[in-house]
C-alpha cells in the first residue's frame, strides 16, 4: 500500500534494474569531475572491469544518437513507455527492445527535466520507437554493460535493494517529505534551483527506487503518472567514505582561502563592482576577478544590474545550501 510522502504525494519504493543500468551508463558517458572517480570506486569494487567498456561505449553512443545530449536520459523513459521501469530484472525492456512492431510514443510532459532539452530526449523516445534498427543496436549496447553489472545486482544487489525498499517506506510512513529525507547531494535537495516545484506540485504519486550501484546522488524524473525518484540504497557502504570525503572537501574548497571569504563577506555587506571590491581590499582587479570565478562558479555570487552599473551580489540560499551539504554528508558517518 502506498504512504503519505509528505505534501500530498503518496508513496510506493520498488528496486529497478533499467535504473541500475542507466546509472552505470551514464557514469560511463558523463563528462562531470564526479564521474571519473566514481566510476573507479566501482571498478575496485561492485564492478571489475566496468571502465573498460568507456570508450567503446561513449563511441557507440554517438553514432547512435549524433545529438549531442549528454548522458543517457531516454533510457528510464524508455524504460517507463515499455512498461519495466520498475521490474527487478532486464528482460521486458530487452525483449521491447528487440520486438519489430513501430509504433510512435505518447508525448510526456517531462516537468524535471530542463525545457530546452526536453523535445531532444522526446526525439529519442521517437527514434527508438519508430526505428527497429536502432533499437536492436541500442539493445545489443546495453547487454554489453549488463553483462558487468547484472551479476552483482542478481547476486547481491537486487536484495539490499529490496531491503532498502522496506526501509524507505517505514521513513516514508514516519512523515517526512520526500525532498528532505533524500541524501545531502541528491537533485531533490535543490529542487527550487532545478524547477522540479512543478513536478512536486502536480504529482500525486512517487515511487522511490533504491539502487545498489548508487554511491552518492540519485535522479528524479517525471513519467505523468508519478515522480521516479531513485536513491543511494546503501548509505553507509564503506567505498563511499572517500567518495564522501572528495564530496565536502570539494564544498569546501571555494571557503578555504582567506582572501575569497573577505570578498564574500564584503558582497554580502553590500553589492559591489569588481573595481570597487578591489578598492576596499586594496587588491589588484586581476586578483580580484580570480577569485569571483571561483565564487560564482560555485554559485556563491552572481551578477545583477543596479541601475547603470553592473555589480555582485551573494546567493545566501547557495550559501546556506553550501554548508549544509558539507555538515549533512559528514553527519551521516556519526
Amino acid at each position: 500500500m502506498p504512504v503519505e510522502a509528505g505534501s500530498s504525494l503518496s508513496a510506493t519504493a520498488s528496486p529497478s534494474a533499467p535504473s541500475e543500468l542507466a546509472w552505470i551508463l551514464n557514469l560511463l558517458l558523463q563528462t562531470s569531475p564526479y564521474a571519473p572517480p566514481a566510476l573507479r570506486e566501482l571498478e575496485e569494487s561492485l564492478l571489475p572491469g566496468i571502465t573498460k567498456l568507456q570508450d567503446s561505449v561513449r563511441a557507440d553512443y554517438r553514432r547512435l544518437w549524433a545529438d549531442h545530449l549528454p548522458g543517457c536520459p531516454e533510457l528510464l523513459l524508455a524504460a517507463h513507455h515499455s512498461g519495466s521501469l520498475l521490474d527487478a530484472d532486464l528482460s521486458r525492456l530487452l525483449r521491447w527492445l528487440a520486438r519489430s512492431t513501430n509504433q510512435p510514443p505518447r508525448s510526456y510532459e517531462l516537468l524535471t527535466e530542463e525545457p530546452r532539452v526536453r523535445p531532444q530526449i522526446l526525439a529519442r523516445l521517437d527514434r527508438l520507437c519508430m526505428t527497429g534498427t536502432l533499437r536492436a543496436r541500442y539493445g545489443e549496447l546495453l547487454e554489453r554493460v549488463w553483462q558487468i553489472a547484472g551479476g552483482p545486482w542478481q547476486r547481491e544487489g537486487r536484495r539490499i535493494a529490496e531491503e532498502a525498499s522496506r526501509s524507505w517506506l517505514k521513513r516514508l510512513a514516519a512523515g517526512g517529505r520526500i525532498e528532505e529525507l533524500v541524501a545531502p547531494r541528491h537533485p531533490l535537495r535543490r529542487a527550487d534551483e532545478l524547477e522540479f516545484d512543478a513536478a512536486l506540485t502536480r504529482r500525486t504519486r512517487v515511487v522511490v527506487s533504491p539502487i545498489y550501484l548508487c554511491l552518492s546522488g540519485g535522479h528524479v524524473l517525471d513519467v505523468d503518472e508519478y515522480l521516479h525518484v531513485a536513491v543511494a540504497a546503501s548509505d553507509l557502504l564503506p567505498v563511499r567514505k572517500v567518495r564522501d570525503a572528495m564530496f565536502v572537501a570539494s564544498r569546501m574548497r571555494v571557503l578555504a582561502e582567506p582572501t575569497r571569504v573577505r570578498l564574500l563577506i564584503q558582497i554580502m555587506s553590500a553589492p559591489a563592482g569588481v573595481m570597487e571590491l578591489a578598492r576596499a581590499l586594496h587588491m589588484s582587479q586581476p586578483a580580484v576577478s580570480g577569485h569571483l570565478r571561483v565564487l560564482r562558479e560555485a554559485g556563491l555570487v552572481h551578477p545583477r544590474k543596479l541601475g547603470p552599473r553592473s555589480v555582485l551580489v551573494a546567493s545566501r540560499k547557495r550559501i546556506d545550501q553550501l554548508l549544509e551539504d558539507a555538515r549533512g554528508t559528514l553527519a551521516r558517518w556519526d
